[in-house]
């Protein structure tokens, strides 16, 4: 969907401060950026986020939604400070594709039928061996179809809310074809903005980095190393002037008098981004009124939620 931007006051930004986030240097992208790993069959997701630790030589990475063993596809990776963006994508909507076998076969079209009954709220149990607890709750489903059937095999794709099973929707699958079934194969091929062509094998990023290590080149390593502003992408977007970084870098809620240019159908609680004028991520907020409002009223815009800018960044500035 396009995005559509309004300005509420026209800004000019200083090149003395802040920087673009691609033209950061490898330095900084290490200590604050994310890996996308595709992730392999096997290993667990805290493994995987394991060697990426020890490889990378990072004191800390944590990964940003698990995958089973048994599953593959996207894993995106912290590193050092740039764990502090989780919540953005670990909350996300994921796209994931699943093969599952059916004990009896069944009609293609009541096969169809019934996994567009998922389409919606769906209550669901975690399964046995998941890391929350076993309790009832709901979680959405917003696309899902069959890909292709052979014989007792389906093949089929399911964009949910962060949350949802896939296993648990296989058994509920099964329940309503009034038969038993078993997950074969589950990858995860979107996770908000990012896809499958954003991944990188582990072995690619480990190359990399010896590459880079070895030979100074930091071009290949760049291509593997992400700016937490993409983790981002898919949130609704406030633009701030230079003269409001500060305050708001030092935790200030963001008043709509230091806003330049903001995204439409913002909606009160949404999560928001606040973003310099150069695309930097300042800070992730809660909305407090829309749009509408944001553009053309004097009242708080946000409520921060957590800080990612050092306060350092950019001047204290008194006057407007």
């Amino acid at each position: 969907m396009e995005e559509t931007w309004y300005t509420r006051e026209e800004a000019e930004t200083s090149p003395e401060f802040g920087s673009i986030p691609e033209k950061r240097s490898i330095e900084e992208l290490m200590e604050k950026g994310f890996v996308i790993v595709d992730k392999p069959f096997g290993p667990t997701s805290n493994q995987v986020s394991h060697w990426v630790k020890e490889e990378l030589d990072r004191e800390k990475t944590g990964h940003f939604g698990t995958l089973d063993p048994n599953a593959t596809g996207i894993l995106p990776i912290g590193m050092n400070t740039g764990t502090r963006i989780q919540d953005a994508l670990t909350k996300a909507s994921k796209e994931y594709i699943f093969e599952a076998i059916i004990e009896d076969e069944k009609p293609e079209e009541e096969i169809i039928e019934t996994l567009q009954s998922f389409k919606g709220v769906n209550k669901q149990i975690p399964p046995e061996h998941s890391a929350v607890k076993r309790e009832e709750r709901e979680r959405k489903v917003y696309e899902i179809e069959l890909i292709e059937t052979q014989e007792q095999k389906i093949l089929g794709r399911v964009k949910c809310e962060s949350g949802f099973y896939v296993r648990t929707l296989i058994t509920q699958l099964a329940e309503k074809l009034d038969t038993e079934a078993s997950m074969e194969e589950l990858r995860r091929t979107q996770q908000a903005n990012l896809k499958t062509e954003d991944t990188n094998t582990l072995q690619d990023i480990v190359d990399a980095y010896r590459f880079y290590k070895d030979q100074q080149d930091k071009q290949k390593l760049r291509e593997v190393i992400h700016p937490i502003e993409k983790a981002v992408k898919h949130l609704p977007k406030i633009v701030i002037k230079d003269s409001a970084v500060n305050a708001v870098a030092n935790g200030s809620n963001l008043g709509t008098t230091g806003i330049t240019k903001l995204q439409d159908n913002i909606q009160p609680k949404d999560t928001v981004a606040i973003m310099t004028m150069k695309g930097e991520l300042v800070a992730l907020a809660t909305a407090q009124i829309t749009s509408e409002k944001m553009f053309d009223k004097e009242d708080t815009a946000a409520e921060l939620e957590k800080v990612f800018m050092n306060p350092e960044t950019y001047p204290r500035r008194w006057k407007q």
